[in-house]
Formats: C-alpha cells, sequence, structure tokens
C-alpha cells in the first residue's frame, strides 16, 4: 500500500482519521512545506493517517501541523452485483434508490464521488435490499 508524508492539523492528527483532500489552498503556493504537504496527495482521494511524527510545523493556513503518513483509506461501499469482483478495478457509481432504507449510505459513498476509479479489495456478501435490487457490500480503495 502507498504510504505518503503529509502535515494535517495538530488537532486531527490521530491514527484512523480520514480525510478526503480537496485540493491545495492560496496560502500553499508560497509555503515552505508545498512539497512535503499537498504535493503527493490526490485530490478527491481519501485518505486515512497510519503513523504520527512528533515533528510540529506552522501552517499559514492551519496553524499547528504534525507530519503524519497517511494511505488511501479502505472504504465499505454497496456494489451492483455486475461490479462486485474482487481484485477487479472498476468505475464506482452510487446506487440510485427512492426507498428508504439502512444502507443508503453505503449505496451513496460520502467518501467516494461517482465517477471514482476503486480496486475491489473484499467483497463481504449480500445485502438484503429493501427494493429487491441484487447489492453487494465491498471494501475498496480509489486508484
Amino acid at each position: 500500500m502507498e504510504i505518503v508524508k503529509t502535515l494535517v492539523g495538530r488537532y486531527v492528527a490521530k491514527p484512523g482519521y480520514r480525510f478526503v483532500f480537496s485540493g491545495e489552498l492560496p496560502e500553499c503556493i508560497r509555503c515552505r512545506f508545498r512539497s512535503a504537504c499537498v504535493s503527493k496527495l490526490k485530490v478527491g482521494r481519501v485518505y486515512e493517517i497510519v503513523k504520527i511524527y512528533d515533528i510540529v510545523n506552522r501552517c499559514p493556513a492551519l496553524g499547528e501541523v504534525l507530519t503524519v503518513d497517511v494511505v488511501p483509506a479502505r472504504v465499505e461501499v454497496a456494489l451492483s452485483a455486475r461490479s462486485s469482483i474482487e481484485g477487479a478495478i472498476t468505475t464506482y457509481r452510487h446506487l440510485v434508490c427512492r426507498t428508504p432504507c439502512k444502507y443508503a449510505e453505503l449505496c451513496r459513498s460520502p467518501w467516494i464521488a461517482d465517477g471514482s476509479r476503486v480496486k475491489i479489495l473484499t467483497v463481504l456478501g449480500k445485502l438484503e435490499c429493501t427494493a429487491g435490487k441484487e447489492v453487494f457490500r465491498a471494501i475498496v480503495i480509489q486508484v
């Protein structure tokens, strides 16, 4: 798994913390930490902090920041039966449904944008879809 060093705000620097990188801020353009902070992150990708270093710096946008290691986060989603093949790389599509149910967040993951490329790591099994669709729970990472 690809480990990337970056800087995050002191208050979110905890193992397991997840974030979606939304791009650099205007303050980043002239920052001396830009290459160590935002240059290796990909916009729209969800990352998870796996290691924290006791290195504190001052960021012009966030204040105190710590150096951390992040990896692309594993995300649990619902996939159509056709897309549910372990090891496959596919385009993630939000499942459209008008029937309210407890799996709505899996069907329209807030972590992964519709149209993102993902690798299916594990298919966990079939969900009991209240709309009668053939839907599977899976663990994916963005690629």
